[in-house]
């Protein structure tokens, strides 16, 4: 893992906000993790979108506290490397492979910005996003993803959580970025990141593939939470609010909520999956027909 001496690239990110994920350290798994047997199958579902060769890379962009990362960097064939900008959400990534057998953990981790170039050429097969590609440059990375393919092609796989639209979450975030937009600010979408991604890897023959559900399971949401979460957050809806318009959108949603709901504190059970989003870049000498 990188040492926690900056350059001056790493330095000037965190002073244009990034600095903004290393509060979540230590709330990011409690607040947005995912079920361990979710865990287990989303990595053994993105391992097997490729074929695995020797000399290829698993790369992962955002890859925070390791809650997947680690699995892929356990079970797969190939060498892992996980890219993020904040060291605290590394040293707890780097936490969770020290315990894991030497003989099984084939991980690598680098403080990078994704948003800059990529610290790695011609050899990655997968990349990989887990619920951070609209935070991205979708421009940027779709120029990276081709600098970094591997001579076989690569694999973009895009994972993002599904909600009951009609569940507790996603009636409150509907109604949230319902008062977000009264406010002139618009939420960020991670399926039209996917979009965005797609169309900028296009002229490189990229094709994508049916989206498919790699896990499902039942939560029990308790409002409260999902609130007190959002609180904690920098942000609301993938987008940079003041501190004072985010308490203002969440004290209003928590009134809404209340009238709706009643009791925010009680559970209440929720469907939910994890969908894996695919994108293929062909081998050089296809791509160059």
């Amino acid at each position: 893992m990188a040492n926690g001496r900056m350059t001056d690239t790493v330095r000037a990110a965190y002073s244009n906000g990034a600095r903004r994920f290393d509060a979540q350290a230590g709330s990011f798994d409690r607040r947005a993790g995912l079920p361990p047997a979710a865990v287990e199958a989303i990595a053994a579902a993105v391992l097997a979108t490729a074929e695995l060769v020797a000399d290829g890379v698993l790369l992962e962009l955002g890859a925070g506290t390791g809650e997947i990362g680690a699995a892929l960097a356990t079970h797969g064939s190939m060498a892992y490397l996980g890219l993020d900008l904040s060291l605290p959400m590394l040293a707890r990534f780097g936490a969770r492979l020290r315990v894991l057998p030497v003989s099984t953990a084939r991980g690598a981790l680098a403080q990078a910005d994704a948003d800059r170039p990529w610290p790695l050429a011609g050899r990655a097969r997968i990349v990989f996003v887990s619920r951070a590609l609209h935070l991205l440059d979708l421009e940027h990375v779709a120029t990276e993803v081709v600098a970094c393919c591997h001579p076989r092609g690569c694999t973009v796989v895009v994972g993002r959580v599904r909600r009951d639209p009609d569940g507790v979450r996603g009636m409150l975030r509907r109604q949230m970025r319902s008062l977000l937009a009264a406010h002139g600010v618009t939420g960020k979408s991670g399926e039209r990141a996917h979009g965005g991604l797609l169309a900028a890897l296009s002229p490189y023959g990229a094709e994508p593939r049916v989206p498919r559900t790699a896990a499902t399971w039942t939560a029990a949401v308790r409002p409260a939470e999902v609130l007190a979460a959002w609180r904690d957050k920098p942000g609301l809806a993938g987008a940079s609010v003041s501190p004072a318009l985010q308490a203002e959108v969440l004290d209003r949603l928590q009134d809404w909520a209340q009238a709706q709901l009643g009791d925010l504190a009680a559970p209440r059970p929720a469907v939910e999956a994890y969908e894996l989003a695919v994108i293929d870049l062909p081998a050089r000498e296809e791509a160059g027909r």
